[in-house]
């Protein structure tokens, strides 16, 4: 996978989870969520999408350590829960936020998140 790819492009309104199906349609053919953005909260498109991979739909099961490709699910507490998301490559996560797409290593993720759930497909 060419990160620099990733890296150059900015997303619509839910930046993480279009970065996500993007990253799948385009390296793994393999992924189909289907969803709208029009008029969603960031925590209801968060829902929708985690929903989809925890009813396995897809093919996706929970992993306790990322393998490259997995979907890593984020939250910055408990309290807010899961509301971010990106792929794990190569040690890091690719994610995307409003305004810029970031590789960042898995150590700085963790400093920044407080819930990280890994999911890859069977």
């Amino acid at each position: 996978m060419d990160t620099n790819a990733y890296l150059a492009k900015q997303y619509g309104p839910q930046p993480c989870w279009e970065l996500v199906a993007d990253v799948y349609a385009t390296e793994l053919n393999a992924i189909a969520v289907d969803y709208k953005t029009v008029n969603r909260s960031i925590r209801e498109m968060s829902s929708a999408f985690r929903i989809a991979i925890h009813k396995a739909a897809h093919g996706f099961v929970q992993v306790a350590d990322p393998v490259d490709m997995a979907i890593v699910l984020l939250g910055k507490s408990d309290t807010i829960g899961i509301h971010h998301c990106g792929i794990f490559y190569q040690g890091k996560v690719l994610h995307a936020l409003p305004n810029v797409t970031l590789y960042e290593d898995l150590s700085t993720i963790r400093d920044g998140y407080a819930l990280i759930e890994y999911w890859t497909k069977q």
